[in-house]
């Protein structure tokens, strides 16, 4: 059975969180739409998970939204244990059900993914965080990778899916191309939710460029820092440390 913990008292009220705490429906409609790319993104988690992960391993979801797609990217594989952190409840109650009869141990905890070293005392083979580090500074976000580099067990993996910034990009020009790619592809949200989800980006989005991801790695200690997916659109790529 599934166990849980709530961490409410950690979790800060700001904008790059509150979308996720009020307003989970519209990233619950995001995700169902597929306008972000979740898809293929956790597509290439689990050929990465098959691929490299030959041995029993524990998997640590950070921000993990609903595991709707970690729940179906871990079957089959050799994953025993299941971590899911995340700020909203109601999210979280949504990934109990998913991981409910998964065949292998799922622990679910209520509170800010940063924290996950407070939490978390016991190495991890997997970290997988999407949509979540570029929310912070480049020197925060550094902080945060060195503390999961400590967490890993020794051959451990880390996998990051996020926006980025093309070459020579900007914050400014970087909203303007997601204002387009927004127009051009996305589905499913209403006037309100759509304004509210560009606010969200506008104001805490803070993206790296390919090149700055893989420096970033490498500065907090892994031997190994690569880009091995690129979304559709160009807004997302993900990342694989190790």
């Amino acid at each position: 059975m599934p166990d849980s913990e709530n961490r409410n008292g950690d979790i800060p009220q700001n904008i790059s969180t509150e979308i996720f705490i009020k307003n989970w429906a519209i990233y619950k409609k995001i995700i169902e739409n597929d306008n972000m790319s979740h898809s293929d993104g956790y597509a290439k988690l689990r050929e990465i998970l098959m691929k490299d992960m030959k041995r029993p391993f524990s998997f640590l979801d950070l921000a993990c939204g609903d595991a709707h797609y970690s729940s179906k990217v871990l079957q089959d594989t050799k994953a025993v244990k299941y971590i899911g952190i995340d700020v909203s409840a109601e999210a979280l109650s949504f990934a109990k059900e998913e991981l409910r009869n998964s065949g292998f141990e799922s622990t679910f905890i209520r509170a800010d993914f940063l924290d996950f070293d407070k939490i978390i005392k016991k190495p991890v083979d997997v970290v997988w965080v999407g949509f979540s580090v570029h929310h912070l500074e480049t020197a925060d976000k550094l902080e945060f990778m060195k503390k999961v580099k400590k967490a890993l067990s020794s051959d451990g993996l880390f996998i990051v899916y996020e926006p980025i910034f093309l070459e020579g990009e900007n914050q400014g020009s970087y909203y303007k191309r997601f204002k387009e790619t927004f127009y051009l592809h996305w589905t499913g949200l209403s006037k309100e939710e759509a304004e509210s989800l560009l606010e969200h980006v506008r104001e805490s989005e803070k993206p790296e460029t390919a090149e700055d991801w893989i420096k970033l790695g490498k500065e907090a200690g892994f031997n190994q820092a690569e880009k091995v997916f690129s979304e559709k659109t160009g807004l997302y790529e993900l990342f694989k440390f190790k």
